[in-house]
C-alpha cells in the first residue's frame, strides 16, 4: 500500500470519527419537535453503526498492526501517522463541537512515533515527537485524573509526563542546547520545559512534588534572564514565556490550595505575584492581548489570601465582585474559568457546619448559575476542561436547606452534559419502581430484610417508603459517570482495556459521591452494586458482596432494569438493533440464578407486569426523550 493510499484511508477514518461524534449529539434546531428529534437520533445511530463497522475494520487491519509493530516505520508512513494524530487531537475550531476526536488512539500513535524517534540520532526529530507526546500525555492525565478509583492509570501517565519533563529540562543544558540545530526544536524544548509544570496539577498533598514544581518554574525564570538563551533563540517570545511561567506559579493554588502547598511556598508564590504585576505594567498593551490576562486579578487576590496578607472576608468580597462581572455567554477556555472556577473557589470558603444566611443564599445562586451555564454551553472543545471543575464542585457540594439538593444538581448536570445518560437514569428509576410495585403486591415477603422490615406487616406498612427509595436510588445509580462522560462518548470502535477500566470504575465513584450526602447516603449500595451479579460471582466491582447489603432486593431490581434499558434502547444509546422485551426475558431466563435473581423471569411473565414494562420501554421511553428535549429546548430558548 503506497503512502497516498494510507493518507486517504487515514483522512477518511478521521472524517468518519468526526461524523460519528456529530451524529451522536445532534444540535436542536429551531424547526425541531420532540418527535422528529427522537426520530433523527434513531436514524443517526443507525448511520453510526455503518460508519463504526468501517472504522473498526480500518483499526484492526491497518492502524493497530502499524503502531504495534516492533519495526521502525519509514519517515513517510510516520508523517502520515503524525498527521492522523493531529486530526484526532485538534479538530476543534470556533464552529466545532469537540476538542478532540479520539485522544486514546492519538496517544497510542504518538507513543509509537516517539519510540521510533528514540532509536534515531536526530535530536530535532526527537524533540518534535516528544512535543506531540507531551500534549497527549497531559490530555490523558486530565481525562483519567477525574477517576479517583483508578490510581494506577493516573500513575502511569504522570510518570510518563515526569519523564518527559526531566528530558526537556536536561536539554536546557547549554552545551546540549547548542546541539539542537533546528530553531523550531529549540523553541519547543523551551516551551515544553515550561509546560512541564502542568503535570504537577495531578499531585495532591505531596510536599516533595510541590517543591520540585516550584524549582522547575524558578529555573524557567532564570532561563528568561540568561542572555545565552536569548542569543540561541532570538525570535522566541520571552515576554510570553515569563507571563506563562508566573501564571503557572499562581494557578498552582487553585481550589483553595487543594495541593496543600506549605506556608513557605505560599509566601514564595505571593512574592512571584508581585513580580508578575511588575511584568504586566512593563507593557500593558502587549499583555492585554493574552486571553488569560483578565484572570490575573484573581490570581493575585488568591495568592495574597493564602499567604495571609488579606482576610477571608476581603478575598470572598473580591471573588463575588469578580464573579458578578463575568461574561455569562463566554464558553471559551477562559470564559469557562471565570464562570466555573470562581464558584469553586467560593465554595471552598464555606464551612458546611457553620453556614450563615449569606452563605446559603450564595450557594443557591451559584448552583443555579452553574446549571444554567452548563445547559447553555454548546458542546464545545472545553467540555473536558469544564468537567475538571464541575467534578470538583460535585465532590465538594454543600447541601443547602430550601435550595438545589445534591440529587437534583447532579441530575441537571447530567442532562446538560449527556442527555442519553440522563434519560437512561430516568428509565432505570421507572423500570425499577414498576418491578418493585408489582413484587410488593405479589411477593411482599421478598422485602423482609429491607431496613425496618422484619415481617410482611412491616413491608406492607413501609410500601410507599420502599417504592420511594427504589425510584430515587436507581435514578442516582449512574452518578459516577459524570466524571467520565468524555470516555462514555466513545462510539465507533471497541473500547481499549484502559477505557474499560475507567468505565468499570463508575459504580465505586458513584457510591462515594452518594455516601457523602445525608439525602443520598442510603443509595450508595445501589450505585456500587448495580453491575454486580445476583450470585456475586460476576460483574463488578468484584469486592462488593450484594448478599451482605440490606438493599439486596433493590440491587436485583436495579441490575435487571439497567440491563433491560441498555438492551432495548435504540433511540439514543446504541447503534445496535435493540432487543424486544420478549427477547430480553429469554436472556433473563438464561441467566436466572446466576446473573439475575431466579424469581425475575416469573415476575416479568405476569401479564400485568409485562404490559406495564412494555409500555415503559415504548411510550415511556419516548416520553422521557420528549421531556428531555423540551428541557433542553426551553433552556435554549430562554438563553
Amino acid at each position: 500500500m503506497n503512502n497516498n493510499e494510507i493518507r486517504r484511508i487515514f483522512q477518511e477514518y478521521a472524517q468518519r470519527a468526526y461524523d460519528i461524534r456529530r451524529l451522536s449529539s445532534p444540535a436542536i434546531t429551531k424547526d425541531d419537535t420532540a418527535d422528529n428529534y427522537s426520530e433523527r437520533l434513531q436514524a443517526n445511530f443507525r448511520k453510526i453503526g455503518e460508519l463504526a463497522a468501517i472504522n473498526r475494520n480500518m483499526l484492526d487491519e491497518l492502524l493497530y498492526p502499524i503502531i504495534n509493530s516492533e519495526n521502525e516505520l519509514d519517515r513517510a508512513v510516520a508523517k502520515e501517522l503524525m498527521e492522523l494524530s493531529e486530526r484526532l487531537l485538534n479538530v476543534a475550531t470556533t464552529d466545532d463541537d469537540f476538542e478532540n476526536l479520539d485522544l486514546p488512539i492519538a496517544s497510542m500513535i504518538n507513543e509509537k512515533l516517539l519510540k521510533d524517534a528514540e532509536k534515531e540520532n536526530d535530536v530535532n526529530l526527537l524533540i518534535k515527537r516528544m512535543d506531540a507526546e507531551t500534549v497527549t500525555c497531559y490530555s490523558m492525565l486530565n481525562m483519567v485524573g477525574r477517576v479517583s478509583s483508578q490510581p494506577a492509570i493516573l500513575k502511569l501517565y504522570f510518570e510518563k509526563g515526569l519523564a518527559l519533563c526531566e528530558s526537556f529540562l536536561s536539554m536546557l543544558d547549554k552545551d546540549f542546547f547548542l546541539t539542537i540545530s533546528d530553531p523550531e526544536a529549540r523553541e519547543l524544548a523551551l516551551v515544553n520545559a515550561r509546560f512541564s509544570a502542568c503535570f504537577f496539577d495531578f499531585c495532591y498533598q505531596d510536599d516533595k512534588m510541590n517543591r520540585y514544581c516550584m524549582e522547575l518554574l524558578d529555573r524557567m525564570i532564570e532561563v528568561a534572564g540568561d542572555e545565552f538563551y536569548h542569543n540561541a533563540v532570538p525570535d522566541y517570545d520571552w515576554k510570553y514565556h515569563l507571563f506563562r511561567t508566573y501564571e503557572y506559579y499562581l494557578q498552582s493554588t487553585e481550589g483553595h490550595n487543594a495541593k496543600r502547598f506549605a506556608p513557605d511556598l505560599l509566601e514564595r508564590i505571593e512574592k512571584r505575584s508581585h513580580e508578575m504585576e511588575e511584568l504586566l505594567q512593563s507593557d500593558p498593551e502587549y499583555f492585554r492581548k493574552i486571553p488569560s490576562y483578565q484572570l490575573c486579578p484573581l490570581y493575585f487576590a488568591r495568592s495574597r489570601y493564602l499567604a495571609g496578607k488579606t482576610s477571608k472576608e476581603e478575598y470572598r468580597d473580591f471573588l463575588e465582585r469578580f464573579y458578578k462581572g463575568r461574561d455569562e455567554d463566554n464558553f471559551g477556555f477562559f470564559g469557562s474559568l471565570s464562570n466555573v472556577l470562581v464558584p469553586l473557589e467560593l465554595l471552598c470558603l464555606v464551612d458546611p457546619d457553620n453556614m450563615s444566611s449569606r452563605d446559603m443564599h450564595m450557594l443557591r445562586r451559584l448552583y443555579q448559575n452553574l446549571v444554567d451555564y452548563l445547559f447553555r454551553a454548546p458542546n464545545t472543545g472545553t467540555l473536558s476542561f469544564m468537567l475538571e471543575y464541575y467534578s470538583q464542585i460535585i465532590e465538594r457540594f454543600i447541601d443547602v436547606p430550601s435550595g438545589v439538593d445534591f440529587e437534583d444538581f447532579v441530575m441537571q448536570c447530567m442532562a446538560a452534559i449527556h442527555p442519553p445518560t440522563y434519560v437512561h437514569s430516568h428509565m432505570e428509576g421507572q423500570i425499577s419502581e414498576c418491578l418493585c410495585y408489582h413484587l410488593l403486591r405479589m411477593q411482599p415477603e421478598r422485602f423482609i430484610g429491607f431496613p425496618g422490615c422484619d415481617s410482611i406487616d412491616d413491608v406492607l406498612a413501609k410500601k410507599d417508603e420502599i417504592l420511594h427509595y427504589t425510584y430515587h436510588a436507581t435514578l442516582c445509580h449512574d452518578f459516577g459517570k459524570i466524571n467520565i462522560i468524555d470516555t462514555i462518548f466513545i462510539y465507533g470502535r471497541k473500547l481499549l482495556d484502559m477505557e474499560f477500566n475507567i468505565i468499570r470504575s463508575h459504580p465505586v465513584m458513584g457510591a462515594e459521591l452518594l455516601a457523602a450526602h445525608q439525602g443520598t447516603r442510603t443509595y450508595a449500595d445501589v450505585a456500587r452494586g448495580h453491575h454486580r451479579w445476583h450470585n456475586d460471582k460476576g460483574g463488578y466491582p468484584e469486592d462488593f458482596i450484594t448478599a451482605n447489603s440490606p438493599y439486596k432486593i433493590i440491587l436485583d431490581l436495579a441490575l435487571c432494569a439497567d440491563c433491560m434499558d441498555a438492551a432495548t434502547d435504540v433511540i439514543g444509546r446504541s447503534y445496535n438493533k435493540g432487543k424486544s422485551l420478549h427477547d430480553y426475558i429469554n436472556e433473563l431466563r438464561e441467566g436466572a440464578g446466576t446473573r439475575y435473581a431466579p424469581w425475575l423471569p416469573e415476575l416479568l411473565e405476569q401479564k400485568e407486569v409485562y404490559d406495564d414494562i412494555e409500555y415503559l420501554l415504548t411510550q415511556g421511553r419516548a416520553d422521557n426523550y420528549r421531556d428531555t428535549y423540551r428541557l433542553l429546548r426551553s433552556v435554549q430558548e430562554k438563553a
